[in-house]
């Protein structure tokens, strides 16, 4: 192999940055940097004996792919020795081999670290792009570093801990995230939305389980049961805001009913109540006065008065947590289902009914101030895993890249 000598090879070491060999040389070929290296130290130990040996038996030239320099990939011509054993009695020949390439590698350790990091927030495709190595060869090199961190990552479960699920793949397959309330960090993510699946994995905690204190959950009966049968003792909190968007939900189907009736279709652009649907979900306190302008339109389009009558219970509803003690939401709350009792509509009726079942975690709020809010910011940084990788098909692939981008 023919290439260019460097006039000073201690200036191209240091631009390059590798101590550990010499540079003989460097050219610029197909956008790409070129270094012929050799190592810096003249011998090198025998695995077998372990002594050290400088009696060279042949030079072979080896290919290795190194990080970016001067944003250009780089190329490594190593001009590698083998070596023979001058023990007697060993003859052992082996080949040299460095801390940034040890043996039968084919990409530095430096660069590595460089992919695996650049996949945490990037997708493996792209980053392998950049560094011309093929998609393997950079999910190998996340999945090295991954596994370090989740070996590190401490197992007995977080003494808060939320719960709610994410869309993995299009038609109804979700994964499940276990959060730290605490810490605000991802604790796992399990394959799918049910029962069983938490169940299994509590089950897996033994006896660590009674770590668990609080259980922060939306209104799924399959993650209240899951808790309920693993972990007894733990507090089970009904999520503030997945009870809020029950009652905002009822306040839709109410519209949508009524527009249904009234016209016989959708609601378009022109009309009241479609106008005042976001005005309908937000809370009174935080109307302007065109929003107030806009409810009182819808209001007064609607004879029966059902769409008001929604509104006035989904803003009982929210009073609701602004009681100071569980005695008070207690009262509250019971004001709030003879206010439900006077209004006939079956939106009201369901809503009413999953209140009345959820009732003790909805209560147990008022004990331990407890939300996801923590979870849904973790729901989004996992949106973002999934939206850099463009979809995933294979869940562990994902399960490792959420769990990496989440640490």
């Amino acid at each position: 192999m023919v290439v260019d000598a460097t006039r000073d090879g201690e200036v191209a070491r240091v631009l390059v940055g590798l101590d550990e060999y010499r540079v003989l040389g460097a050219v610029e070929r197909d956008d790409e940097l070129v270094v012929v290296v050799e190592a810096d130290r003249p011998d090198m130990p025998c695995p077998r004996c372990g002594v050290f040996s400088r009696r060279v038996k042949q030079y072979r030239w080896q290919r290795v792919r190194d990080g970016l320099s001067f944003a250009r990939p780089t190329i490594l011509w190593w001009r590698k020795r083998r070596f023979r054993c001058e023990t007697p009695g060993c003859c052992a020949s082996f080949t040299e081999q460095t801390a940034q390439v040890p043996a039968r590698a084919r990409l530095t350790r430096r660069v590595r670290d460089a992919i695996a990091a650049a996949v945490r927030t990037r997708s493996t495709a792209e980053v392998a792009g950049e560094y011309r190595v093929s998609w393997w060869t950079a999910w190998r090199a996340t999945v090295t570093v991954i596994q370090r961190l989740l070996a590190a990552r401490p197992v007995i479960p977080p003494a808060q801990l939320g719960l709610d699920e994410t869309t993995f793949r299009r038609p109804q397959r979700f994964a499940t995230g276990l959060v730290d309330l605490g810490s605000g960090k991802l604790w796992d993510l399990l394959e799918g939305r049910s029962r069983r699946i938490v169940s299994e994995r509590l089950h897996d905690l033994s006896d660590d389980v009674a770590r668990i204190g609080d259980v922060v959950i939306d209104p799924f009966a399959g993650y209240k049961a899951a808790v309920r049968d693993l972990a007894p003792a733990a507090r089970r909190t009904a999520d503030r805001f997945h009870i809020i968007k029950l009652a905002n939900q009822a306040v839709t189907d109410v519209r949508c009913r009524r527009q249904q009736e009234t016209a016989g279709r959708r609601g378009r652009r022109g009309d009241p109540a479609y106008r005042a649907r976001r005005d309908l979900l937000r809370a009174r306190e935080r109307l302007t006065d065109h929003g107030w302008a806009r409810l009182h339109a819808a209001f007064a389009l609607d004879t029966t008065f059902e769409l008001e009558c929604a509104w006035v219970v989904k803003e009982a509803l929210r009073d609701l947590y602004t009681c100071a003690t569980r005695a008070e939401a207690e009262a509250a709350l019971a004001e709030w289902y003879t206010l439900v009792d006077t209004y006939t509509m079956p939106e009201l009726s369901r809503l009413a009914t999953t209140i009345h079942r959820w009732q003790d975690a909805v209560l147990a709020w008022f004990d331990s101030r407890l939300t996801n809010g923590r979870t849904e910011g973790r729901n989004l940084t996992i949106k973002s895993v999934k939206r850099s990788g463009f979809g995933f098909r294979n869940f562990e692939n994902y399960r490792l890249r959420v769990l990496y981008r989440c640490s």
